[in-house]
This record gives C-alpha cells, sequence and structure tokens, in this order.
C-alpha cells in the first residue's frame, strides 16, 4: 500500500499540471515494466502510462501509434507525451476488456469486430523499412521456441532434456519452418489478444473494437495476429468459430497464397506460439511466484495439439509424443 502511494505521488509531481488535481488510481497490468494510473475529475477520465523502466519500448508505441492512428481502427489517442519523464497520457477505453465481458456479449460477434479490424491493419499498412520495426526471422523463432525447452521441460521432467533429443527438436523444428515461404512484410501487433481489446458501445461496426497495447508490434505473417486471437491459450473459448474466421480473413484481405497454404502458415505458426507458452508459462511461475500461470497449461496444450493435428507432419507428432508431458 505504501509502495502504491510512493507510486501515485511520483506520477502526480511528474504529469501535467492540469492533471494534478485529478483522483488517481493505478491500474494493475501483469508481467510489465510499465505503470498504469486512471486520472478522474469531474467525469473526464485519462490514462497515464509511465515508462521509465522500458525505455525503449516508450519509443516504439510513440512511434507505431503515429502510422496506426492514420488508419481506420478503434486506439487510444494521446494527448500529452514526455519524452524526459516518460509519460504518456491518452485517451481512456474504460474496462470493458473483451475477456472480461464474454458472458454479456456474443463471442461471435466480438471475434467478428476484432476481425474486422484486423482486416483493415492487413490491407491498409503496407511494408516499410523506415518504420525501424523489427521483422521477423528464424533466430527470433528459435529464440521463441528455445523457452520450452529451457523452462517446460525441465519443469514436468525433473531434469534437462537429452541432448539427442535437444538437437531433434531443433532440426525438425528449422525443416518445418524452412519448408514454408512465409512472408514477413505484414504488420502484426504480436499481442492481439482478447486481454488487449476492449468494446466501445459508443461507436459504430468495427471501431467498437479499442486496441492497445501495440508497442511490440513487428513485420511478420499476416496469421500471426489471427491466430492470437482465434487461438487464445487464457481462456479456452469454444473454437467452433476459428474455421469461419479464417475463411472470412483470408477472403477480405490481400493474400499472396492460396487457402491452403495461408492455414498452413496459421498452423505452423501457432503450434510455436502455443510451444514458446508451455515454457513462458512455467518462466513467469517461477520469476513472479504466482501459480495461477500454470492453469493456462492444459488450454495451451489443446491449442497446440490441435494445430499439431493441422499440421500433419509424423516427425513433429513423434517428437511432440517424446517431449509434452502426459498429465
Amino acid at each position: 500500500m505504501i509502495h502504491n502511494k510512493k507510486n501515485i505521488n511520483h506520477i502526480r509531481e511528474n504529469i501535467p499540471s492540469k492533471y494534478r488535481d485529478f483522483s488517481i488510481k493505478k491500474i494493475e497490468s501483469e508481467a510489465s515494466n510499465r505503470t498504469f494510473f486512471r486520472l478522474e475529475k469531474d467525469g473526464s477520465s485519462f490514462i497515464c502510462m509511465e515508462s521509465q523502466k522500458e525505455k525503449e519500448n516508450y519509443k516504439k508505441y510513440l512511434l507505431i501509434y503515429f502510422f496506426l492512428s492514420s488508419i481506420n481502427i478503434s486506439i487510444p489517442k494521446i494527448y500529452e507525451a514526455n519524452d524526459k519523464k516518460y509519460i504518456v497520457i491518452m485517451e481512456d477505453f474504460g474496462k470493458l476488456r473483451f475477456d472480461k465481458i464474454l458472458s454479456k456479449y456474443k463471442l461471435k460477434n466480438l471475434l467478428n469486430k476484432a476481425v474486422k479490424s484486423l482486416v483493415i491493419l492487413k490491407n491498409e499498412l503496407e511494408f516499410e523499412n523506415n518504420h525501424k520495426l523489427l521483422r521477423y526471422n528464424f533466430n527470433i523463432f528459435k529464440t521463441e521456441i528455445s523457452e520450452f525447452i529451457e523452462f517446460y521441460y525441465p519443469y514436468f521432467f525433473h531434469k534437462k532434456i537429452d541432448k539427442t533429443l535437444e538437437d531433434d527438436f531443433y532440426l525438425i523444428w528449422e525443416k518445418v519452418y524452412k519448408s514454408i515461404n512465409f512472408d514477413f512484410t505484414n504488420f502484426v501487433h504480436k499481442d492481439y489478444e482478447l486481454g488487449n481489446l476492449l468494446y466501445l458501445p459508443h461507436k459504430k461496426k468495427h471501431l467498437k473494437c479499442g486496441i492497445i497495447d501495440y508497442q511490440n508490434a513487428f513485420w511478420g505473417d499476416s496469421s500471426w495476429d489471427l491466430f492470437s486471437l482465434l487461438e487464445n491459450p487464457r481462456i479456452l473459448f469454444d473454437n467452433s468459430y476459428n474455421d469461419y474466421f479464417i475463411k472470412f480473413y483470408f477472403n477480405n484481405t490481400n493474400q499472396n497464397s492460396s487457402i491452403r497454404e495461408f492455414e498452413e502458415k496459421y498452423h505452423i505458426l501457432n503450434c510455436s506460439r502455443q510451444t514458446r507458452l508451455m515454457g513462458r508459462w512455467i518462466k513467469l511461475f517461477k520469476k513472479f511466484n504466482q501459480s495461477y500461470y500454470l492453469e493456462f497449461i492444459p488450454s495451451t496444450k489443446k491449442r497446440l495439439l490441435h494445430s499439431l493435428k493441422k499440421i500433419n507432419n509424423d516427425k513433429m507428432n513423434v517428437l511432440y509424443s517424446k517431449i509434452i508431458k502426459n498429465n
């Protein structure tokens, strides 16, 4: 409580003077070094983001904001940005996070608005090196799936992975990766999940989907944000809509591949992502001593095995039968 009060006092001293008589409440955020606060007064509300511990992400956030704000999607408007104190004052999109309102709103309707926003992101943002966004590549891919080897396997098998099995893991994944003609020239939010989407009832059509936390964006495959949304392991919602939205997205975006090739990329990259997350949940559990991260493992495993079945690669199937704990 004392630490929280110090944070609020720090923010009050460093935000523009016109906001200093606002009430300030800290907003809880997971696994982030950024701190968020809600500023409220006389019916007005703003969000303050302080990024002293994530200075590079502060710069990326502003960089991405300026070109996302030029297209027809909903992102919070920035009112103030202090480059010396790494503080941003922005529009408050409220508290109706998609993952918190599933009992009140139809899942298909929420997904529809989210996917339509993805269609606009795909069709209106063209690849440009001068945006200075990272471009996905095999080295990044290998680093990500390594979290499985480093954290998941030793935690559940109570030992380090055998060197031969580890080599097989990387070799099989490398062959699968290199067998696909990926196109890493598409804007990827990276964390396009229900928890980063907010429902805006006062807006129209797809603009009801408010998009936040885009500072980790990169250039990658056009399927990435779609499987981040539809294959969300934090919430194992019914995936009966997945095929519909995959086809809807494909048919309404500019694609350089067939639907079969698109789905293959979707499931291969989703399989790798879920593989990484199997390790990431253990990593976060150990880092923050929060056991609830372990609760996501069964749903992550289910998402992983579903995409693994779609890939239908014998060597991958044999590999995962050895490295996934059956419990």
